[in-house]
């Protein structure tokens, strides 16, 4: 049987093929990796475009899929789906037609990488925060899962999958957490909120906590003088506590009150686009406005996970994926993700407990996909 698994994202593709031989007797199942391959989406137009060209290497007989998963960036509710950050419709039977595949099996992103958990090596798992000592019992290892856990990763988007487990095996309930309001923990971020408001209709976590939303950090910290969240000075502290003793404070109060040199004071400086990657090159070159946006990002990745682990009951932690934390792990092993991530006030005793694990297996979504054919073919 040959079977086909596909980790899609808004930036890139990864596509794999193996061939299945389900247990007979007492010979166990056995699979064979026969090909994979990692595309960037922006040089097709379609996804059935990516699937053929992947066929043509791999399967050059043109033989049947038995069957194919897709994880997707976006809601799934359907066959027929349209993808969040990439400009395609995708359709499981158009697709299942133009590429002969038996079976085309359609789940969100995230549902696949929380799939891909379950199957992951010690070695491609690090504990970014161990869990503080609870009457709740954690995994003894990042890979030692026997309860419910939580998926969170930023790339291209920003992607959420709580994980029920239920004494067998892990069931995802993949949403779009990622689309949350951004709610912010400072001066500075209240200030970004302002901004950001002028630019989207709505202003959602994926808009600052992905590839992209780096970007956005570091055109803001090149057009306002606002510090990060966790470096202000003693004496903007005690305004900030001023402002919120003050009986005739209103809410909402003008950010420019609270800081002066948070308005962009250099309206005519042309800006230039910056990437991702080339910002945390420019941080870890000592570069003073990279240095802030990475600060922010990991700190608002902190109080986003801090805040997802509280809606969600997940003592066996919280898992991190997506491309981006596992690049910039330098940034996230510093104080402000932590920080950011404990600061819950009454429920700090909660998130204490549940562990974070750094993921750093690319091919988490891919596993997860191909999972989710395997399972089909052993019920």
């Amino acid at each position: 049987m040959l079977l086909l698994a596909g980790d899609i994202g808004g930036t890139k593709a990864l596509l794999q093929l193996i061939e299945y031989q389900p247990a007979r007797g007492d010979v166990p199942a056995e699979t064979r990796i026969i090909g994979q391959q990692r595309f960037l989406c922006q040089h097709f137009e379609s996804l059935d475009a990516i699937v053929q060209t992947f066929l043509l290497s791999f399967n050059p007989l043109h033989q049947s899929i038995d069957s194919a998963c897709f994880g997707l960036p976006g809601p799934v509710l359907g066959r027929r789906v349209q993808l969040t950050n990439l400009p395609w419709v995708v359709d499981a039977d158009e697709l299942g037609v133009a590429c002969s595949l038996s079976e085309v099996h359609f789940i969100n992103d995230f549902h696949a990488a929380a799939l891909g958990v379950s199957s992951l090596s010690s070695n491609t798992v690090q504990t970014l925060l161990p869990a503080a000592p609870s009457g709740e019992t954690a995994p003894h290892s990042p890979c030692d899962i026997h309860g419910h856990y939580l998926v969170v990763g930023a790339g291209t988007g920003l992607g959420v999958a709580p994980v029920f487990f239920d004494g067998v095996k892990a069931l995802p309930v993949a949403h779009e957490g990622g689309h949350f309001d951004f709610a912010p923990i400072s001066e500075t971020q209240q200030c970004l909120l302002r901004w950001l408001w002028q630019r989207f209709e709505h202003v959602s976590y994926e808009r600052v906590l992905s590839g992209p939303g780096l970007e956005t950090l570091y055109e803001f910290f090149c057009r306002f003088d606002c510090p990060p969240s966790y470096r202000l000075t003693a004496s903007q502290k005690l305004q900030k506590n001023r402002l919120k003793s003050s009986q005739n404070s209103e809410v909402g109060a003008d950010i420019a009150q609270l800081m002066p040199e948070c308005p962009a004071n250099r309206p005519d400086r042309v800006f230039k686009h910056v990437s991702a990657a080339q910002i945390q090159q420019l941080a870890d070159g000592g570069d003073a406005i990279a240095i802030k946006a990475m600060t922010e990002f990991v700190t608002i990745y902190g109080a986003f996970v801090g805040a997802a682990a509280l809606f969600w009951n997940a003592p066996q932690g919280v898992y991190l994926a997506g491309g981006v934390a596992v690049k910039i792990q330098h940034w996230m092993r510093q104080p402000y993700f932590q920080q950011a991530y404990l600061e819950k006030g009454r429920m700090q005793g909660i998130v204490e407990s549940r562990p974070v694990f750094l993921v750093t297996d690319e091919n988490l979504g891919l596993g997860g996909a191909m999972q989710f054919n395997l399972q089909r073919m052993k019920a």
